[in-house]
């Protein structure tokens, strides 16, 4: 089963989430930078294998951290 939406992200953290999926099938996958800018895009039923195969493996999603600020 997917995320809640109101997870909270782990602070300065850049973060990718994959919510879903939703009553028509669809995904959502959330890119998030650390200064809280944001692009979601929706993944139709019939193309989430993909999404869910990552799913399944980053139920907490994946926190990137900044290159630049190591």
């Amino acid at each position: 089963m997917g995320q809640k939406e109101t997870e909270t992200p782990a602070v300065g953290m850049n973060r990718i989430m994959i919510y879903g999926p939703k009553n028509d099938g669809t995904y959502i996958v959330e890119f998030k930078t650390a200064a809280g800018e944001a692009l979601a895009i929706s993944i139709p039923r019939t193309e989430a294998a993909v999404i869910r195969h990552f799913q399944d493996r980053m139920p907490y999603g994946l926190f990137v951290p900044d290159v630049n600020a190591i």
